[in-house]
């Protein structure tokens, strides 16, 4: 199983005299053909770490798939778990183009699900289209988080002419369907945020989330609109796999939402770990709303 540990601290800038400053009474040949080298040696330590950091990030992000207009679709493994002893979570830091809430915070959540004991599947983006447009839709016009294959999926213009039309929404669950989660989050972000949402059996974990994650935070059951053809509806409701959305105040900086959201995913894998995601009267209250349809593979 692939793991990763990151520090995402740099160490502080060492301050260097300038190589002109230096052996002032060297011959100015000599200093002319040091200089290449000397330059090369003065770059600020903060950037070399941080080109470190990135090459190794990269390495380290499977490209599962591509968007329509070639970007990337990423994904990464994480954590100590054993992806074989069940107990598989899945995070997606992004979904909508104009909602980087949970992007600005992927550093972090390296960090946090690299030190978990679950088996972490970290889907970077589903709409890099839309990220780079900064829009909520793909660069067909469709909504990425209307495109799966739900029992409620109808073909519409903002959904698209059939599910999983969208090639990155595609790649997305392919790659899911092979890890297999048993616990997944999904960041979000609305101006009626900050709050935690729900499909599937897991209310109580919703409530973990947001007591951990301290007021403002709150769960809200119901949207207040119908969501077909969702990735809630999917994989919480059809597939009976507790799924939480997690919905910032959009436009909140990292140093807002970056603490609760640490705080609530932490309480959320704990209880998870010690087999608590989905007790019995949430499968119970969850098969009486819904009732088993058939799964989608």
């Amino acid at each position: 199983m692939a793991t990763c540990a990151i520090n995402p601290w740099a160490a502080g800038p060492s301050p260097l005299r300038s190589p002109w400053s230096q052996r002032r009474s060297a011959p100015f040949w000599v200093s002319l053909c040091c200089v290449p080298l000397l330059a090369a040696s003065c770059v600020a330590p903060t950037t070399r770490a941080a080109a470190a950091m990135d090459a190794a990030s990269t390495s380290e992000w499977q490209v599962v798939g591509t968007s329509a207009e070639g970007r990337p679709v990423r994904a990464r493994t994480l954590g100590r778990g054993d992806q074989r002893d069940g107990r598989r979570v899945a995070v997606i830091a992004g979904i909508h183009g104009d909602e980087t809430e949970g992007l600005q915070n992927l550093t972090a959540l390296i960090t946090l699900l690299a030190e978990s004991d679950a088996c972490v599947r970290l889907i970077e983006d589903v709409s890099p289209d839309g990220t780079a447009r900064g829009t909520r839709h793909t660069a067909s016009g469709v909504d990425p988080n209307r495109n799966w294959p739900a029992h409620n999926f109808t073909p519409d213009r903002s959904r698209g002419p059939a599910p999983l039309s969208e090639p990155e929404v595609a790649a997305v669950h392919d790659d899911l369907v092979r890890f297999a989660p048993e616990l997944v989050v999904v960041l979000h972000s609305t101006k009626r945020g900050p709050f935690v949402n729900y499909d599937g059996p897991a209310r109580a974990l919703a409530e973990r989330f947001a007591s951990a994650a301290r007021a403002p935070w709150r769960v809200v059951a119901d949207m207040g609109y119908a969501t077909p053809g969702s990735f809630g509806t999917w994989m919480g409701i059809d597939r009976g796999v507790p799924t939480l959305t997690v919905e910032f105040k959009r436009g909140d900086g990292a140093d807002v939402t970056g603490p609760p959201l640490m705080r609530g995913l932490k309480a959320v894998l704990a209880a998870f770990l010690a087999g608590a995601a989905a007790p019995d009267e949430d499968k119970d209250e969850h098969e009486r709303a819904h009732p088993p349809a058939p799964r989608v593979r």
